[in-house]
C-alpha cells in the first residue's frame, strides 16, 4: 500500500521516495490529492491536459519537421546501401506530417477518436486501418478503450520518438532507448540474433527494420 503525500505539485510515495505524478494541491497537508499519472499511463484527454498545466510549452525547442525529413532521407539511403527496408515511405510520411502538429508534448497524442478521424480526413470506422501503416512497422503504438487503458471514445497515440518528439534532445534520446528496450523485451530472440552483445547504436536501424 502506497503512503502518498504531495509536495510542491508532486505526488510522492513516502515509503520509496518515488515521484508518482503531479498534483494540483498547494500543500503537503491538503487532502484529498488530485493525482495525475505519469505520461505513459495517461488514460484520457483530461490527464494530458492536467499534465500540460505544469509545462511551459513556449520554452520547448522549435517544433519543426526538419528532423523527420532528414531521417526519411537517411533511411532511404540505408535501404539502398544495405537492403534493410526501414524506409519512411511516402504514405507513412504523409500521415506523419498530419500528426506532427497534433503532438503538443513529447511524442504523445490523446484526443477523441471522432476528432482524430476528422483530422486525418477519414471515417471513424476506418481510423485503425489508416493508422496501421505506422503501427505495423513499430513506428507508432495505439491505445483505446478496447485495450482497457483509455476512456471510452478516446485514443492515445505514442509515436516513435525518433520520428516526432517535442522536447529537448536528451529527453528524446532517452525516449528512443526506452522505445527499443520495450521492443527488445518482447522480441529477445530477434535481438540476440541481430547482436549477441545486446542493443547498441549499431543495431538501431536493423531493429527498426526487424520490428
Amino acid at each position: 500500500m502506497h503512503h502518498l503525500i504531495h509536495v510542491d505539485g508532486l505526488v510522492v510515495d513516502t515509503a520509496t521516495g518515488e515521484i508518482l505524478g503531479y498534483d494540483r494541491q498547494p500543500s503537503v497537508y491538503a487532502t484529498p490529492y488530485d493525482y495525475v499519472p505519469g505520461i505513459t499511463n495517461f488514460r484520457s484527454v483530461d490527464d494530458l491536459g492536467q499534465h500540460l498545466d505544469f509545462i511551459d510549452l513556449r520554452k520547448l525547442p522549435p517544433h519543426t519537421t526538419h528532423r523527420l525529413v532528414n531521417l526519411q532521407d537517411h533511411r532511404q539511403g540505408l535501404w539502398h546501401r544495405t537492403g534493410l527496408d526501414c524506409r519512411i515511405t511516402a504514405p507513412m510520411m504523409s500521415l506523419l506530417r498530419i500528426l506532427h502538429p497534433l503532438v503538443k508534448y513529447r511524442n504523445i497524442i490523446i484526443m477523441t477518436q471522432t476528432d482524430l478521424a476528422k483530422a486525418l480526413g477519414t471515417a471513424q470506422s476506418n481510423l485503425m486501418k489508416k493508422l496501421n501503416i505506422l503501427v505495423d512497422t513499430n513506428k507508432m503504438r495505439v491505445h483505446t478503450s478496447r485495450h482497457g487503458d483509455m476512456r471510452n471514445g478516446e485514443i492515445k497515440l505514442m509515436i516513435h520518438p525518433e520520428l516526432i518528439f517535442r522536447g529537448d534532445d536528451a529527453k528524446r534520446d532517452h525516449a528512443v532507448n526506452v522505445w527499443y528496450s520495450d521492443w527488445t523485451n518482447l522480441h529477445p530472440q530477434s535481438v540476440s540474433s541481430i547482436n549477441k552483445r545486446g542493443l547498441d547504436d549499431s543495431t538501431i536501424d536493423t531493429i527498426a527494420m526487424a520490428a
